[in-house]
């Protein structure tokens, strides 16, 4: 959680600077999608996979680690995994807000909480985006830790489908 943590403090100080940039680069962006009929948004989009791709990676990196089971090395493993992940998530929150969204909110939305709830993104693909809960005997406990990241980052999660 300590990692969910830093990231929501980072996020809320880099929101000052990005906000009023993202004004600007949404409305310049969104003309020149619609200039284009809507070509520019494949390489805004092939970014945009990119990232997610390392965050879902980093998000299941940080859970193999915690198999290991003994606390202290646990704690020592995660820190190369926060030092990449969390600067990671914060990029890729900045250029979520950053690339206009054409009207797909609901898209941003689930963008932007993936890039808040790290590492628990992994998870929260898993539980929201395939709309299942997982068959594991740890799905529980992992699903109340993204509930836990979830409320630092100040998102309320959908109750969890059956």
């Amino acid at each position: 959680m300590l990692a969910c943590r830093i990231l929501n403090i980072l996020v809320t100080v880099f929101a000052w600077p990005i906000v009023p940039v993202q004004f600007v680069t949404t409305a310049v962006g969104g003309c020149l999608v619609s200039c284009t009929f809507g070509l520019l948004l494949l390489p805004l989009s092939l970014v945009w996979l990119i990232l997610v791709g390392l965050l879902l990676g980093t998000s299941w990196v940080w859970e193999q680690v915690g198999a290991l089971r003994v606390p202290p090395l646990v704690a020592i493993a995660r820190i190369p995994v926060a030092v990449i992940g969390i600067p990671l998530a914060l990029l890729s929150e900045t250029y979520v807000c950053l690339v206009p969204s054409m009207g797909e909110l609901e898209s941003r939305l689930t963008k932007l909480i993936t890039c808040w709830v790290w590492p628990f993104s992994l998870d929260y693909w898993r539980f929201y985006i395939f709309d299942r809960p997982l068959d594991s005997t740890d799905a529980e406990r992992r699903y109340y830790q993204l509930q836990e990241a979830a409320r630092i980052a100040g998102v309320v999660l959908p109750p969890l489908a059956e």
